[in-house]
């Protein structure tokens, strides 16, 4: 696993070998990237269900100012540190050692907001949808903030879930992708 753009275009990233994991596959995270392209703010990112955190590292990559990653998976947790470590990207970059519900609350907490947010949780856990509600409830998203879900064709996502609307979606195989904004009122 690589990163694709930005200043650590063609850095390695480490991965590893256990059941939970799914990591977001290169073709996807490079096709959503491609679609970012411009519109990549200039804000923070949470990545969710982070993994080794190559999204929330292609974010920082391609100039998002900071990173908040959520996991709850000690070993994987180790090898996020280590990928962020390996990309020096330590002043840039928190880890929240939580399941993603309590790492929300923390976040509310303390007030953040974020222009990306990123959640690609397990797929057989069908969580996308609730994720998304306790997003929309902690109020984590910038006015022009955005929400993308990487999830299962079997899991359907209806079209809004509080504050937050679908605005886009791409199939990717057995791969859906749906973006989500703001509601305006």
């Amino acid at each position: 696993m690589r990163v694709f753009g930005g200043t650590l275009q063609g850095r390695r990233l480490q991965t590893c070998q256990v059941a939970s994991l799914r990591p977001t596959s290169e073709k996807i995270r490079e096709a959503l990237f491609n679609i970012l392209g411009p519109l990549l703010a200039k804000g923070p990112v949470l990545d969710l269900f982070a993994g080794t955190g190559s999204l929330g590292i292609e974010a920082l990559s391609r100039g998002m100012e900071r990173a908040v990653f959520v996991e709850r998976n000690a070993a994987i947790i180790s090898i996020l540190k280590r990928n962020i470590s390996h990309c020096h990207l330590e002043e840039k970059s928190e880890v929240i050692g939580f399941p993603v519900s309590k790492g929300l609350k923390i976040l509310k907490s303390r007030n953040e907001k974020f222009a990306l947010i990123f959640l690609d949780p397990p797929y057989q856990e069908k969580l996308a949808g609730k994720t998304l509600l306790e997003i929309s409830e902690a109020k984590l998203v910038t006015q022009d903030g955005l929400v993308i879900v990487e999830h299962s064709s079997k899991e359907i996502l209806k079209e809004s879930y509080g504050s937050l609307k679908m605005d886009d979606q791409r199939t990717y195989g057995q791969t859906l992708v749906s973006f989500f904004t703001l509601l305006l009122y």
